[in-house]
């Protein structure tokens, strides 16, 4: 029977933690890169506003505020 586990066993361990950082490091990023096309792909399928967003509005000069109204 043996106590502890050999110089083999901890460098495969360490081996399989390392490989497993790396294909993180390689996958997360295109990850992130397809969930975000997907996101914005779904984003395009939203309603359009409609109207002309060239239209500029006149600001209303009706509403102020007034904290000391004038008397």
């Amino acid at each position: 029977m043996r106590k502890g586990k050999t110089w083999s066993e901890f460098f495969s361990y360490l081996a399989r933690i390392f490989l497993l950082l790396i294909l993180l490091a390689v996958i997360l990023p295109k990850l992130v890169t397809l969930c975000g096309s997907i996101v914005s792909s779904v984003d395009d399928r939203e309603e359009k506003p409609s109207g002309n967003p060239m239209r500029v509005e006149e600001p209303h000069s009706e509403f102020v505020i007034e904290f000391f109204p004038a008397q």
